[in-house]
């Protein structure tokens, strides 16, 4: 029966982020855009994910450069965020460590993802956005990813008109770095 259970929680996780990405793929969605205090959504999204690292013994730290406030659909910008970061606890290390930092210009705010984890191999890089690519596919049903969280990422952070780069070496970690518009008249 646990077996089953399990079984069933990971095709309704494939089912919602499959959902997702219909949803944004969808012509002429909107956003529901607010001013919002980045700084604030990233200590919850942190907290919210605290637990999840707690178990694995790996440290979250979030470092702010200064206040940033940007027009956001918090939804999408959660889930973006609450993915990458959920990558960093789930392909790190015991004892290892994610830490999130938040800086901002006049029209952009910065967030990196780092992680003191397990990298990607060079090979995997060009192709770690696809949708279903998973890296090592015997670690999937372990790990419980879809194959869907970095395709979900890279497209919310291109509807916002927004870049995310890559820099990872096998067995040091990874860093992901999102670059967003802060204002909404340039989505």
């Amino acid at each position: 029966m646990s077996d089953i259970t399990a079984e069933i929680d990971r095709e309704n996780k494939i089912i919602t982020d499959l959902l997702s990405l219909v949803k944004m793929d969808k012509k002429g969605q909107t956003l529901n855009i607010e001013s919002m205090n980045i700084n604030n959504l990233l200590e919850q999204i942190l907290k919210r994910l605290r637990p999840i690292a707690q178990q694995k013994n790996v440290e979250i730290v979030m470092e702010s450069f200064r206040p940033v406030t940007a027009e956001i659909d918090e939804t999408k910008f959660s889930l973006a965020i609450s993915n990458l970061v959920e990558n960093a606890i789930k392909y790190n290390k015991d004892n290892g460590w994610v830490h999130v930092t938040l800086n901002a210009d006049h029209k952009n705010c910065y967030i990196e993802v780092a992680d003191s984890g397990i990298g990607i191999p060079a090979e995997a890089q060009e192709h770690i956005f696809e949708r279903f690519y998973r890296v090592d596919k015997a670690r999937s049903k372990k790990t419980g990813g879809t194959g869907l969280g970095l395709a979900i990422v890279k497209h919310i952070v291109q509807y916002y008109k927004g870049t995310i780069h890559l820099e990872s070496e096998l067995g040091k970690g990874t860093t992901f770095k999102v670059v967003l518009p802060i204002i909404k008249d340039s989505l």
